[in-house]
């Protein structure tokens, strides 16, 4: 098998990238179907060949898969977003769970792991509270806003709606690009470094109905500022705060050095389980509200068998976990490498009176083993895609707590850092998935591990 080859498959499963899989008859080789679903019959094309695996894409539907359904997104299949929509809602919990299994399989080599049924959402729609859309231009030079093609990250798809995020948020977009166009602004080309133009992005309180607007550009200079701020509250009066980040690196990165604040207050707020929480433009916070209330509940949840000890919170953002841990811990430690995440966490325990939980910035590996504490009872980490450092485990194991509560975005690596858990003592008592990005491939994942 080589690049280029045409090869007639039947899919069998979908993985945890959200490729669908197949295997060669001769030899049994994986084949990776880039949007593909399982019982699908196609003709696909090699597109990557490795040792032991290939990738391919689907040239021809030979016989579609009775799980296929219509997607409701007329731009589904050219915008790089959500991948799943041609599977009923039903179907993508199902695949979830079972990918959460398979990790702990295949991956921890753990066996009679007590997966629980997957908790999916009464609202798969218009769930996000934060929407990031990217400034180019298209063919024909006209200034686009949108989403990447999937793979190319030099091309636009100009998306004018998108049920992911609210209808209010999609108007907030389609009046940046109006604006941005009826002045003529030019986007950001990263090789000339021409260009103002990057990313808007639209932040919205579920539970107060605030809204943020992040326009990031390339340089201090704006023109037609107060233009702009009258444009948008003319078209949405429900703005109530207007950032712009200055990013002048090349790469593609949202992230900037510098912010400005053009209109309102700098930043907006939720309520997550009773709690007030401040977000800032460049401050980390779960993006579904909804489910992120639902998330942090298991989590008390399974700390309620440790009461009144003092407990850990490593990779804390804005200090979510750590506040909802608190009403039951002596105290809370947490943790962050974000120097902004970590103030928004600090004013978010002062604006809860919450005077039990101590943030401290900088790497886990380093700071952890520095706490001057008691020995913690609990430790809870939310590290992450790539999972945990041997180092920050190899930590965790020499404090001895407990109990580890281990949230994941990334079954893969979730399983290969609790085989290391098993292996150093802790049974796991529950591994709970979360479907917090419906339409995605993404799963959260909260694991109560408990010290033999």
């Amino acid at each position: 098998m080589k690049v280029g080859d045409q090869l007639e498959l039947r899919l069998e499963n979908l993985a945890l990238g959200g490729e669908a899989v197949a295997r060669v008859a001769d030899g049994g080789m994986v084949v990776f179907v880039k949007d593909g679903i399982p019982g699908d019959r196609v003709l696909a094309e090699v597109i990557k060949r490795k040792k032991q695996f290939a990738t391919a894409k689907i040239v021809e539907l030979l016989e579609p898969s009775s799980l296929r359904i219509a997607p409701r997104c007329e731009y589904f299949g050219r915008c790089g977003g959500c991948k799943w929509q041609q599977l009923s809602y039903e179907n993508q919990l199902k695949f979830k769970e079972q990918q959460v299994a398979e990790s702990f399989q295949h991956i921890a080599r753990l066996k009679d792991v007590p997966v629980q049924p997957i908790l999916g959402t009464d609202s798969p729609w218009y769930y996000r509270n934060k929407m990031e859309f990217s400034f180019g231009h298209d063919e024909d030079g006209t200034l686009v806003l949108g989403q990447h093609y999937p793979g190319r990250w030099d091309l636009l798809l100009d998306l004018e709606n998108c049920y992911l995020q609210s209808e209010a948020s999609v108007k907030i977009f389609n009046l940046c690009r109006d604006f941005a166009i009826k002045q003529e602004f030019k986007a950001f080309v990263g090789a000339t470094e021409e260009g103002l133009l990057r990313h808007v992005i639209v932040r919205e309180g579920k539970h107060t109905g605030q809204f943020m607007v992040n326009i990031v550009t390339s340089g201090e200079y704006f023109p037609q500022t107060d233009r702009f701020v009258r444009y948008l509250l003319a078209g949405f009066p429900m703005i109530t705060s207007l950032v712009q980040t200055i990013n002048r690196q090349k790469g593609q990165s949202s992230q900037g050095q510098e912010e400005v604040l053009l209109f309102g207050e700098p930043t907006i707020t939720e309520i997550i389980n009773g709690l007030s929480f401040e977000i800032s433009a460049q401050s980390f916070f779960q993006t579904n509200s909804l489910q992120a209330e639902h998330l942090y509940q298991i989590v008390q949840r399974m700390a309620e068998q440790t009461q009144g000890g003092v407990a850990v919170d490593l990779y804390c953002g804005t200090g979510s976990i750590a506040l909802h841990l608190a009403s039951r811990a002596k105290h809370v430690y947490g943790v962050e490498l974000v120097e902004d995440a970590v103030l928004n966490a600090q004013k978010n325990a002062e604006r809860n009176e919450i005077t039990n939980v101590s943030f401290h910035c900088g790497e886990t590996q380093k700071i952890f083993p520095t706490l001057e504490m008691e020995t913690p009872e609990l430790i809870v980490v939310d590290p992450p895609r790539p999972g945990l450092s041997p180092k920050v485990v190899k930590a965790i194991l020499a404090a001895a707590p407990q109990q580890v509560i281990y949230v994941s975005c990334n079954p893969a690596t979730l399983a290969r850092d609790v085989a290391m858990f098993a292996d150093g003592g802790y049974d796991i008592k529950e591994v709970q998935p979360v479907d917090m990005f419906p339409h995605t491939y993404h799963i959260e994942t909260v694991v109560n591990l408990r010290r033999a």
